[in-house]
């Protein structure tokens, strides 16, 4: 069905498309097929099909490029997909919010991670948020610094936690968390790390798998270590992955940099062991959007990550990490 002359009249100022529109926009937007997004919604197709025809008619432009294999948006779609998501986020949080009222801080907080941190840190949060907030239920995302920020300022993550370094947008707004020194991490059984710490020019001295992403975190700490002592490093291999770069250290392929918790598992076990880096440390921070109040679930989940980091420092369970307690606001620079 067209839409019809009054449709396509519309001045923009009687624009009223509504949350049912977005939201059907969105279904058709993750399925890509009119016939598919339609039974997800328990509608019939030519209903879905007007909704949409009526967005383009008020909007003025073409949302979705339709084919024989479906649907595809266009670069408006694509525009709209993304102010559509952070405004239905946003009105399921007033619904929350509201709810919240009654007392206990309920529903679904998106959290991200960076991938070292997700590794040990998701399981005792986890525990922490069922035995004190029962009714608040956790979305992990895990990747760099880079994309929590982006997904900080599109809506789609509540809550992240970032490394530095990256430029800070001024939409974020940041504390510092705790601070981790970066170690050399080699087999256990290597004599040249039996000793309480070690100078960058160490590492010149060994094959080097560098692990993370280029320009951010743990390669740009160290790159930029390493540059401003004049040292060239003997890099054999770049992997993202602290854990594959763990697996190859123990293979005898090399050492890396990384923080000691990210291979805590195999440090317990007598596999590898890590020796911090005079110097070089890397800051986490506890991020999230300024450009919409946190409901009481995400104060909740905040609170709660604060509480289980000083914890885990204190009695142990973080290695080479100290907590702080300052907050600051995000003028620096963050990654990881």
């Amino acid at each position: 069905m067209q839409p019809t002359r009054a449709d396509l009249s519309r001045p923009a100022s009687k624009i009223v498309m509504d949350l049912r529109q977005l939201r059907y926009f969105t279904v058709l937007a993750a399925h890509q097929h009119f016939g598919r997004a339609a039974a997800v919604l328990h509608i019939a197709q030519p209903a879905l099909s007007r909704q949409v025809q009526l967005l383009e008619a008020e909007l003025g432009v073409k949302l979705v490029e339709r084919h024989s294999r479906g649907a595809s948006l266009t670069r408006e779609g694509e525009l709209l997909l993304d102010r559509a998501t952070f405004l239905l986020r946003y009105a399921d949080q007033i619904r929350v919010d509201i709810m919240d009222l009654q007392g206990t801080p309920r529903g679904t907080v998106a959290l991200g991670l960076p991938p070292a941190f997700a590794g040990f840190f998701v399981l005792p949060l986890t525990r922490a948020l069922r035995d004190q907030y029962p009714e608040v239920r956790l979305r992990v995302n895990e990747s760099f610094s880079p994309s929590l920020s982006d997904a900080l300022e599109r809506g789609t993550l509540d809550v992240a936690l970032l490394t530095g370094p990256i430029a800070a947008p001024a939409q974020i707004h940041a504390e510092l968390l705790l601070t981790e020194g970066l170690c050399a991490i080699g087999p256990a059984s290597d004599a040249r790390l039996a000793v309480p710490s070690l100078q960058i020019q160490a590492l010149s001295e060994v094959p080097l798998i560098l692990a993370g992403l280029q320009k951010s975190g743990v390669r740009l700490a160290v790159e930029r270590s390493a540059a401003n002592a004049n040292l060239v490093l003997n890099d054999v291999m770049e992997v993202e992955s602290a854990d594959v770069a763990a697996q190859l250290v123990a293979d005898g392929a090399g050492w890396t940099v990384h923080v000691a918790s990210a291979v805590r598992r195999e440090i317990q076990a007598g596999l590898l062991r890590a020796v911090p880096i005079d110097g070089l440390v890397l800051e986490r921070f506890l991020a999230h959007a300024r450009q919409r109040p946190p409901s009481s679930a995400t104060i909740a989940l905040m609170s709660t990550i604060r509480a289980l980091v000083a914890t885990m420092i204190g009695t142990g369970d973080w290695p080479m990490a100290q907590a702080h307690e300052t907050t600051v606001e995000p003028t620096g620079t963050r990654d990881e």
